[in-house]
């Protein structure tokens, strides 16, 4: 679909999960591109109360309280966890670490169609605090979940 100088008529693009790489950025690290993420979700909430006054029926409006971002991510597995593909060094020296020590880290997903059309969605200051495994006979793959809260987000957002 074309632009019309109307503005009836717009260009849309989609991704599929084929369209798109994802990769993990750890302090100190640098980027590691991971092929094992199999979905990633995020919720903003924020809260919201009534501001009421004396002899109105309704509200006069609403107030802005924290925001909170969180959201899981599902790996599949493979031969070893993605924690230590992020920290080699950790790997290296012999450590064994679960997912919730990690520093904070980013997650940057780079979308790109076969029209080239480009987009780009980052997670910034991840911080996991739930982990969990399933290994199922009703599978064929066995799967790795982690719940997290963020500090920022840059939502999804077309590239030049």
């Amino acid at each position: 679909m074309s632009k019309h100088f109307g503005g009836y008529s717009r260009t849309f693009t989609s991704y599929s999960g084929a369209d798109m790489v994802a990769s993990i950025t750890v302090p100190g690290q640098g980027p590691v591109v991971f092929g094992e993420l199999r979905s990633i979700s995020y919720s903003v909430y924020r809260e919201k109360y009534p501001v009421r006054a004396l002899g109105r029926v309704s509200m006069k409006g609403y107030t802005r309280g924290m925001r909170t971002i969180s959201g899981i991510m599902s790996f599949m597995v493979f031969d070893e966890t993605i924690v230590y593909r992020c920290m080699e060094a950790i790997r290296d020296q012999g450590y064994k670490i679960l997912m919730d020590e990690l520093p904070m880290f980013d997650v940057t997903i780079s979308s790109m169609n076969e029209f080239g059309d480009k987009s780009r969605l980052t997670i910034y200051g991840i911080s996991t605090y739930m982990e969990g495994q399933a290994m199922t006979i009703d599978q064929i793959y066995t799967e790795n979940a982690f719940q997290f809260y963020a500090l920022d987000i840059d939502p999804l957002t077309r590239v030049e």
